[in-house]
């Protein structure tokens, strides 16, 4: 196939992000895609708060599963992350890598992911569509608008919390 190879293109990041809001989630598929992840993470507790601020709104998922180094949360931020193709746990709806991305965006313009793997530091890293759509690059945020949100974090041993 290499003799046929004519160009490399890429998505353009502005309509690619945006159309991942039109995956056809309503809020509890949304939230229980999220969910999933937390219990594929061997997840024993998941703690899920919301404050209600008009466009300020958010939701956010906090769970004491294994959590993530930064190479994983990358890869867990990547769109289309996974292939299909790999073997996988039975109970594991997750497929494609799209899952957290697509049902976050459905239902807000930032996606922020804090977490901690057992004897790592917490981490943490934001999708925003606003600044995607002003840069028109795939640039990933090492960014959290409020870092009281650290501290729910740091007080586990290991866990992640979706915003």
């Amino acid at each position: 196939m290499d003799q046929y190879k004519a160009e490399i293109t890429k998505p353009n990041p502005k309509s690619t992000i945006n159309s991942y809001r039109s995956f056809g989630y309503n809020l509890s598929t949304a939230i229980a895609d999220i969910l999933d992840n937390s219990i594929s993470a061997s997840s024993s507790l998941i703690t899920i708060d919301y404050l209600w601020k008009g466009k300020d709104s958010f939701i956010s998922i906090l769970d004491n599963g294994k959590g993530m180094n930064l190479e994983e949360l990358i890869i867990a931020m990547t769109p289309g992350s996974k292939d299909p193709e790999d073997l996988r746990d039975e109970k594991d709806l997750g497929r494609f890598g799209m899952g957290l991305k697509t049902a976050s965006f459905s239902q807000c313009k930032r996606l922020t992911v804090v977490t901690k793997k057992e004897g790592f530091n917490t981490i943490k890293r934001c999708w925003d569509i606003d600044f995607i759509n002003q840069e028109e690059e795939w640039i990933l945020l090492d960014y959290i608008s409020d870092d009281s949100y650290l501290k729910k974090i740091d007080e586990l041993v290991s866990g992640t919390l979706i915003i």
